[in-house]
């Protein structure tokens, strides 16, 4: 489990910044630290190894770190106006699960228990990840881990007798000696502090109770006192403010909260409702709370509360796919002149519309955004109103590093309002400055840089698989090597575009005929690229389509994505869906 120590941060514990990049800077040193061999300490929580660590960066970043089941740090972040980015495996060979702080912004550390029972420890600074780092010891539990200041660490670890130990780190002094805080914990600890000079630490106890003990740099260190409850799991704490704890824990059925301000003691226990299947971590940063746990099915949920007033938030998971979930509609750079962002939004949100495609840029433009100012009035206006936004680039490969920089803009744009595009998509279909073979070659190339360069989650906007086989205008597409290089693919059925007769002669798609094509168009996607699927449907183009675009056509399209498999889908586009064909698209909110 990890707090945020450093919650008061921001506002009262970095003041002298001048230090903040020299404090970055600093690796912790290596120091071996040795712990007595003692009778086995009582068996954890089964929930504990399983538990993921919540962090931030820097305001309103959230990071999130857990152990795969191979033993790997996984990380993923959702920063400030963004969604959540993809996962990065980040090595180790961890017995527990992590703990994460930050000391400054800019600044993480991360550690947990290794599978030879010592202390392993990672940091982030300048922009990168260290090696990982053996800091000895003898554990028995995932450590704890807080900080009361730039450049200070403390860190706790039940010991092999099951009772808790506390290292300290200070910048130009390294690691103190362990000291025994006596105890018998049978859960992993967990800390945080509230000002410069004070630390409390939570555990599970015999009994299967709250036990709570503390540090005042005045008085020293306080026994151990009882504060109830029934707990299923290590405990997690946050402090949102001097003088205020919010503890929580696992029990017999939701997520229980129990809160400390000072001159009012302790509340009584009260749910946080939510499913979870591990113990709980949390942080703070500033005055906002956040507690993450893992649900039943895998997946991260966290809830947070803005300020100690607040009232929490309903929980939500942390979902890298939640961009391409569901019904979308697109806009490009051809619609900026005839669309106003402000009525469109509100439209489309009448509409049930959860993701806006936006176009940002094309091969044959003259700058990395058609219209930068235009593209932020987009963003803007859709996080307002509830809906995420897909910004995606039109290449051509003639100029690789021309696509390259235009694809990663889309992936570093932050709007007027401080808003930031919820994924990059790379629209794959235009053959205007080179050979198909050399377009199928620099793809995989673009995909592969675009990934080097950001975490944000990349969406490949494909040709249908029907237009891949072979004889068809994009036989020989590198599936495997989109999907390997992709998180997301969007295949382009545009089935308005296809009819049932070979040549010349037009035959009409039946409804039917729409649903059987596009079924299996999805499946096909699914299969080819082994990536989650959102899928592109017709476009409404009277004197271009071999199939008319109808409301009973549009339904079945709708029922073929849905028994396909697909994530999400959309009609294309915004401004040439008719009003009839909304209610039509409405069931892909039930995907």
């Amino acid at each position: 489990m990890t707090v945020k120590g450093l919650r008061h941060g921001l506002r009262r514990a970095w003041p002298a910044r001048t230090l903040i990049a020299g404090l970055a800077a600093l690796a912790i040193v290596t120091t071996t630290l040795a712990a007595p061999a003692v009778a086995a300490p009582p068996a954890l929580p089964s929930t504990e190894r399983t538990s993921p660590a919540v962090a931030s960066l820097s305001s309103g970043r959230t990071d999130l770190f857990w152990r795969s089941s191979a033993g790997d740090l996984i990380h993923q972040y959702r920063p400030s106006g963004g969604s959540w980015t993809r996962t990065r495996n980040l090595g180790g060979d961890l017995a527990s699960q992590p703990v994460a702080v930050s000391w400054a912004p800019g600044r993480m550390d991360v550690f947990a228990r290794d599978t030879d029972n010592t202390l392993a420890h990672r940091w982030y600074t300048a922009g990168r990840w260290s090696a990982w780092q053996s800091l000895g010891g003898t554990l028995s539990s995932a450590p704890a881990v807080t900080s009361w200041a730039p450049g200070r660490l403390d860190l706790f670890i039940r010991g092999s007798g099951g009772g808790l130990r506390h290292t300290s780190y200070q910048s130009g002094s390294g690691w103190s000696s362990w000291r025994s805080l006596g105890g018998t914990l049978t859960s992993s600890p967990t800390a945080a502090s509230w000002a410069p000079g004070r630390l409390d630490v939570f555990a599970r106890g015999t009994g299967n109770t709250l036990r709570h003990k503390w540090f005042n740099s005045g008085s020293g260190w306080s026994g151990w006192e009882t504060l109830g409850g029934n707990l299923y799991s290590q405990p997690a704490v946050a402090s949102p403010a001097e003088g205020q704890l919010d503890v929580v824990m696992r029990g017999a059925t939701p997520m229980w909260l129990k809160r400390y301000a000072r001159g009012q003691g302790w509340s009584a226990w009260r749910s946080l409702g939510g499913s979870a299947a591990s113990g709980p971590t949390a942080t703070a940063t500033g005055d906002t709370v956040r507690i993450a746990a893992r649900w039943s099915g895998g997946r991260a949920y966290l809830t947070t509360r803005s300020s100690p007033t607040a009232t929490w938030s309903s929980w939500t998971g942390a979902d890298p796919y939640r961009p391409f979930r569901r019904l979308g509609t697109w806009v490009d750079v051809f619609d900026y002149a005839t669309l106003d962002p402000a009525a469109a939004v509100a439209d489309m949100r009448a509409r049930g519309v959860r993701t806006l495609y936006l176009s940002t840029a094309r091969f044959n433009g003259t700058s990395d955004f058609f219209d930068a100012a235009e593209a932020g009035a987009w963003l803007d206006e859709a996080h307002a109103a509830g809906i995420r936004v897909v910004g995606w680039y039109l290449p051509a490969y003639g100029n690789m590093t021309r696509d390259v920089r235009r694809t990663v803009a889309i992936a570093n744009f932050v709007s007027p309002g401080g808003q930031r595009f919820d994924a990059v998509g790379v629209d794959i279909e235009r053959l205007d400055e080179v050979t198909r073979a050399q377009f199928n070659t620099r793809l995989v190339t673009h995909l592969q840089q675009v990934r080097a360069q950001t975490d944000a989650v990349i969406a490949a906007i494909v040709p249908s698989p029907f237009a891949t086989d072979p004889g068809n205008n994009w036989a020989g597409f590198p599936w495997a090597a989109v999907g390997a290089n992709s998180d997301v693919v969007i295949p382009m059925a545009l089935w308005s575009f296809r009819d049932a007769c070979p040549g010349s002669e037009v035959c009409p798609y039946s409804a039917a005929q729409v649903y059987t094509w596009v079924r299996d168009q999805t499946q096909r996607a699914r299969s080819l690229s082994g990536r989650p699927v959102h899928v592109e449907g017709g476009v409404d183009d009277p004197g271009e389509e071999r199939t008319p675009v109808t409301v009973a056509r549009v339904e079945r399209f709708v029922d073929a994505v849905t028994d396909g498999g697909a994530i999400g889908a959309s009609h294309y586009d915004y401004a040439t869906t008719r009003p009839a064909l909304w209610p039509a698209l409405a069931p892909l909110n039930d995907l």
